[in-house]
């Protein structure tokens, strides 16, 4: 008889769609004497949805308006005046999703993603290099109160970005990675992420570059299994990054997490 081997399942993020007025309402009811707003909520139905899985992450794209916020200087995304940082909000997020879960990481936009834009430094390079700098800070000061990472959400691969952020509790997460530059993202980042449907790019990309781990996008039990045709399932991740249905979405990704042996 087949033995299941379970993969670990690991969350870049969940989407959150604004809550209703009821909706809001009646979850404030609840949440009487503490301190939260939307943001609050939409973390908390983001992890909420997450049972199951090995490496849950509060947050998405919609986090980013949270960290837009934490930057002063900033005038409607422009930078008019010396930058700083502001991390009192993040702390508190910090402080309530761990309540709830103490292995979540935090999901959110990378830096090119906020849209920031400089009309202060006057040099585009020292701007992203100020801007990834400061995103640095902000990622240490939630994990020294016992965050376990974060997860940055990327369009496109950014060297100064990249090289300032990227290590083991920092990942970037290719939104698109069939159009995104892998081999520019390995220069950086030992775990190489695909879509399930690209596996066939993962030996060559894993000869040419130190790979600790293969993480594959919502894959299908079958394509785990392809996988370890070139890898040890020890090196091998299931990744999920839900944007709609998001309870049924990681609920299906966890039945077909492993592989039979």
């Amino acid at each position: 008889m087949a033995r299941r081997i379970p993969i670990p399942i690991r969350s870049f993020g969940s989407e959150v769609r604004v809550p209703t007025v009821p909706e809001l309402a009646e979850w404030l009811k609840e949440k009487r004497g503490e301190e939260v707003d939307l943001t609050t909520y939409r973390l908390a139905r983001s992890l909420d949805a997450q049972d199951g899985v090995t490496i849950p992450a509060a947050g998405g794209i919609f986090y980013g308006e949270r960290w837009r916020e934490a930057f002063s200087g900033m005038e409607d995304g422009v930078l008019v005046d010396e930058p700083g940082i502001d991390p009192s909000a993040l702390v508190a997020d910090a402080h309530y999703i761990l309540a709830r879960r103490r292995d979540a990481w935090f999901s959110l936009p990378a830096p090119h993603m906020l849209g920031f834009r400089d009309a202060y430094i006057g040099d585009a390079e020292e701007f992203s290099e100020t801007i990834a700098t400061m995103y640095a800070r902000l990622t240490r000061e939630m994990r020294d109160l016992g965050v376990q990472g974060h997860v940055l959400i990327a369009e496109q691969a950014d060297e100064i970005e990249l090289e300032r952020l990227a290590g083991r509790k920092v990942i970037f997460f290719p939104r698109d990675p069939e159009n995104f530059d892998l081999e520019l993202l390995l220069e950086y980042q030992g775990d190489l992420i695909l879509t399930a449907g690209d596996i066939d790019r993962a030996p060559g990309l894993m000869e040419q570059f130190r790979v600790r781990r293969l993480i594959l996008i919502t894959p299908e039990t079958a394509d785990l299994a392809a996988a370890t045709a070139f890898v040890d399932p020890d090196m091998l991740e299931v990744g999920g990054y839900c944007e709609d249905d998001c309870s049924e979405y990681w609920r299906r990704l966890v039945d077909r997490a492993f592989i039979s042996r």
